[in-house]
C-alpha cells in the first residue's frame, strides 16, 4: 500500500504529524506492506535562502498577517502538542527561510532511501533547535549525519537538481485538490490532513489497508475520504 505525504519543513504541524504517523506505523500490523514517498511542498517560496532566514515571529506578524496575540496563541497550542508528543519546543526562536534547498536534500537522500531520516533531522533543526534550515553548511552537516557524502551534497546544492521535482510535487497536490500540509494520502483513498493523534492515524491506516486489500479492478470510488486536523495552507497561514 502506497502512502504519499506532502510536507514542508517550516510547517510546525508537519513535524508533529510525522512523529504521530511513525508512532502509528509501529502499531500497524501491516507496516511491512507500506511504501512511503515524501512529497515537497513550499508554503512560502519567496522567503530568503542560503542562511538568510528571518525570525519566525517576525515572519508571522509582518509577512503572514498574524497579530502578536494570534502568534502567541498559536505557539501555545503547538507547544501543547509538542509536550504531548514528548519533543522539545523552540518554535518562538525559530527561523523562517526558503525550504527549496532542504527539499532538494530530501530528494537526494531518497535515492538512497534516507529521505525519512533527513526530513526528521531537518524538522528537528527547525522546530526543536531553532536553526536556519536554508544554510548550506547545516544542510551538508545533516546530510552527512544521515549517510550522504559531502561531495554529492555540495554538487547538488550548486546545481538545479530536483527543482523540477519540487514543482511537480506541488502541481500534483493542486491536481488532487490539496493546498495544506501535512497531507498523508493513503492508497489515494484515505487522507489525513494535519497533526492528528496517533490512534486516529492507526484507525485510518487500518481502513486504508482494508480498502486496498478488498478493492476490485472495477472500483470507481470518488476522491479520498479526508480526516482533517490542524495544518498550514498554501499562503503560509497555520491554524491556531
Amino acid at each position: 500500500m502506497k502512502i504519499e505525504v506532502w510536507t514542508d519543513i517550516m510547517c510546525p504541524y508537519c513535524h508533529i504529524g510525522k512523529i504521530h504517523y511513525e508512532k502509528a506505523l509501529r502499531q500497524f500490523d501491516h507496516a511491512n506492506e507500506v511504501t512511503l514517498e515524501w512529497k515537497a511542498y513550499q508554503l512560502n517560496p519567496n522567503l530568503p535562502d542560503k542562511g538568510k532566514g528571518i525570525p519566525v515571529k517576525q515572519y508571522l506578524t509582518e509577512m503572514a498577517g498574524y497579530s502578536e496575540e494570534n502568534v502567541d496563541n498559536m505557539f501555545a497550542g503547538i507547544k501543547r502538542l509538542a509536550d504531548e508528543a514528548g519533543i522539545p519546543f523552540a518554535l518562538p526562536n525559530a527561523i523562517a527561510a526558503n525550504t527549496r534547498d532542504a527539499h532538494r536534500l530530501i530528494k537526494l537522500a531518497a535515492e538512497k532511501k534516507l529521505d525519512s531520516v533527513v526530513l526528521g533531522k531537518l524538522s528537528k533543526a527547525y522546530f526543536e533547535e531553532a536553526k536556519d534550515y536554508s544554510d548550506w553548511e547545516l544542510l551538508v552537516s545533516i546530510g552527512k549525519e544521515a549517510g550522504l557524502e559531502e561531495e554529492e551534497i555540495r554538487r547538488m546544492l550548486d546545481s538545479n537538481d530536483y527543482l523540477y521535482d519540487i514543482k511537480q510535487d506541488m502541481q500534483e497536490a493542486a491536481n488532487l485538490g490539496f493546498d495544506t500540509v501535512p497531507t498523508f494520502l493513503m492508497d489515494r483513498r484515505q487522507a489525513v490532513i494535519g497533526s492528528e493523534p496517533v490512534d486516529l492515524f492507526v484507525k485510518v491506516l487500518n481502513k486504508a489497508y482494508s480498502d486496498w486489500k478488498n478493492r476490485t479492478e472495477k472500483d470507481t470510488s470518488p476522491g479520498p475520504e479526508v480526516t482533517r486536523g490542524k495544518s498550514c495552507d498554501a499562503d503560509g497561514m497555520c491554524e491556531i
